[in-house]
């Protein structure tokens, strides 16, 4: 079973990099992806498996930046899931000129663990470039939207949100950069906070290992799930 779930998210990667390669050939210069592994598997007195990848493809053209983002996380022990998201990003960016832009994104998020069958947002708004040099980049984004939550029960809710936003880059030298990532939807019944950290060391021109942490914390939450969910990774990135 362990080794299907590890067999899915390589096609997966395959899929993402024909299609990364085939829309390179036809705009060579504003494409570019990556596909992300990273697998834990112990066995003896017990048996436990921890599968994740995440897969981004990103299409920087003259007005406009695409992104596409989708995160897979399995966790096993005894034959067990313990774990078990799937969360797809999409995103917009037009430019205005200078470091100004507006934004539209689309956020699915499937936890087979946090008490929803998944909560899907849909955001819009303002974005700025504060800093940008070869070192450090820093942007931010601010804008409204609106969040649409499944519970497992059968119940759902509808709510409208403010969403704040940051991606930082520091370049420590030529292989190796930090970067973080943080996202704030804040409505009037959750607020749900994501951060992700990485420390990215490149090994060749194409392939790099990764530490990574990612958080996500639900302000409120169902009955029997926890607040807070962390995610500590070591994993090796492919880019295109």
């Amino acid at each position: 079973m362990r080794m299907n779930k590890f067999i899915l998210l390589a096609a997966m990667s395959a899929s993402v990099t024909n299609f990364a390669q085939a829309a390179e050939d036809m705009d060579p210069k504003g494409l570019s992806g990556a596909a992300e592994f990273g697998m834990i598997v112990t066995s003896g007195n017990s048996t436990n498996s921890t599968v994740n990848g995440k897969f981004s493809v990103e299409n920087d053209v003259e007005k406009w930046l695409h992104t596409g983002k989708l995160s897979i996380v399995n966790s096993e022990s005894e034959n067990v899931t313990t774990a078990e998201r799937y969360l797809l990003k999409l995103k917009s960016n037009y430019k205005l000129g200078g470091k100004h832009f507006l934004f539209g994104g689309l956020t699915h998020d499937v936890d087979k663990f946090s008490g929803y069958d998944y909560q899907t947002s849909i955001i819009a708004g303002y974005g700025q470039i504060i800093h940008d040099t070869d070192k450090y980049k820093l942007s931010i984004e601010i804008g409204p939207g609106y969040r649409s939550s499944k519970l497992i029960t059968g119940g759902d809710d509808q709510e409208g949100i403010l969403h704040l936003g940051a991606v930082s880059k520091y370049i420590v030298n030529e292989a190796t950069y930090i970067d973080a990532t943080l996202n704030i939807d804040s409505g009037s019944d959750q607020t749900i906070t994501g951060l992700e950290l990485g420390y990215v060391n490149s090994l060749t021109q194409s392939l790099a290992l990764k530490v990574g942490y990612d958080l996500k914390n639900s302000s409120s939450v169902p009955v029997g799930t926890k607040k807070t969910d962390t995610i500590t990774s070591v994993s090796l990135i492919y880019s295109f």
